[in-house]
């Protein structure tokens, strides 16, 4: 079988091919990243989820509220930034309960206090050094 001559028709009839696989390309991109765009905004949209039980979720709690602990002052450092309290198990640092001294972070935190007052606090334990962040007289 001879070889089809290349006409004006033959060429015309390729070149159409090849647009119309351009175009469909083109509009399945389009398509999609249209598609992928409003399917990421209508995942964004919290409205109408129920998070009412976020707080009962292991870990949750400790993002909106620091863990504080039960404790009673047994000597203040005023001069040297430091506090002794006898305090419950410190859940934070998986520490058992036991008096022991500890740094404040801020001085001002001591104001107010006296031995023997209840108190509620929150230590931590940056580089190494447990240090009181937060307290409160009850």
């Amino acid at each position: 079988m001879a070889a089809p001559f290349l006409t004006t028709k033959n060429l015309n009839q390729r070149r159409g091919n090849t647009m119309n696989y351009k175009t469909l390309t083109l509009t399945l991109l389009l398509g999609l990243a249209t598609h992928t765009g409003l399917q990421a905004e209508e995942m964004m949209n919290h409205a109408g989820h129920d998070m009412g039980q976020m707080s009962q979720m292991e870990g949750m709690n400790e993002m909106g509220e620091m863990a504080m602990t039960q404790g009673v002052i047994s000597r203040i450092d005023a001069a040297n930034g430091k506090v002794g309290i006898k305090h419950e198990a410190i859940d934070n640092l998986k520490m058992p309960a036991m008096t022991m001294v500890f740094r404040v972070a801020d001085p001002a935190l001591l104001k107010d206090l006296k031995v023997g007052d209840a108190v509620r606090f929150h230590a931590e334990n940056p580089a190494g050094k447990l240090t009181v962040t937060a307290i409160q007289k009850q």
